[in-house]
């Protein structure tokens, strides 16, 4: 009798142990949810950061508390050796060759650059095909057709993938518009972007 109990407890422990051994079905990954954030101001006199995990936009950047900078039409990363403001974060970022909503899986990671002085931006500087944006000759800003914005974040947890819509408060359109026409509306940057953790993909 003793011995028939002392297999069976040796066989549900076996059997427990299994079990917990097997990794629990964590299903199908998650799908990321757009997020869309109108008029962000952008200019030389003030500098305004997000973090893309949290949505929030700050002027005060510190830390990891922020992951993309706007300077008028300019980009900033908090990841590289380079300051104002200082990158104390891990983030990594690249402007790629294709549509916002063509952009399911995660890109080549060695491909993605930081901001480094002397050298460049990670999403580059200013127009010229290496930034996000051309000029017209009415020096009018158009996002470039066909590309996306795509970055590790500065904890190095999360990845984004972020589309600038307008450089121009509420949006108006550009036909006939120049430089003139649109001053007063200059650096009002609005952005759509999704933000992915682990399993989780973008839509």
């Amino acid at each position: 009798m003793r011995k028939s109990s002392i297999f069976l407890a040796a066989c549900l422990l076996a059997m427990a142990c299994r079990k917990s051994e097997t990794a629990p079905d964590s299903g199908p990954p998650a799908i990321a949810k757009e997020q869309f954030i109108k008029n962000i101001e952008s200019s030389y006199s003030k500098q305004v950061f997000i973090n893309f995990k949290t949505g929030q936009l700050t002027t005060q950047p510190e830390g990891t508390n922020w992951d993309l900078g706007f300077y008028s039409a300019q980009l900033k990363i908090n990841g590289g050796p380079m300051t104002n403001p200082v990158r104390d974060g891990r983030a990594r970022a690249a402007i790629l060759p294709v549509a916002y909503k063509d952009l399911k899986e995660l890109p080549d990671l060695n491909g993605l650059k930081q901001d480094i002085a002397g050298e460049d931006f990670a999403l580059g500087y200013r127009s010229g095909g290496k930034s996000w944006y051309y000029m017209t000759d009415e020096m009018v800003y158009i996002p470039y057709p066909g590309k996306c914005i795509f970055l590790q974040t500065a904890d190095g947890e999360g990845f984004v993938k972020m589309e600038i819509l307008s450089y121009y408060r509420d949006m108006p359109s550009l036909k006939g518009q120049t430089y003139k026409t649109l001053s007063e509306r200059e650096g009002f940057i609005t952005i759509r972007y999704q933000y992915i953790g682990k399993n989780e993909k973008f839509q």
